[in-house]
């Protein structure tokens, strides 16, 4: 899916918060604490996220985000 113009994902508003946490460099305790989430639903945001985009790690699903315009 990497540089697929064609494909757009659709992604929830809690998706695209933890995306852009990620993006700005928060880690999983971090985001937890902005959101009020625990770690455990911030790793299944980030491990739902990840899956959806097709992305490998954090780095490169925040890569992906900015190359294509979601955030």
């Amino acid at each position: 899916m990497d540089g697929d113009a064609a494909y757009r994902p659709q992604l929830g508003e809690r998706e695209l918060r933890v995306l852009r946490l990620v993006a700005d460099g928060y880690s999983n305790s971090e985001i937890a604490a902005e959101l009020g989430w625990s770690e455990h639903t911030v790793k299944n945001a980030l491990y739902d996220l990840m899956a959806t985009l097709g992305v490998r790690n954090r780095a490169h699903a925040a890569a992906y985000a900015v190359r294509n315009g979601l955030i």
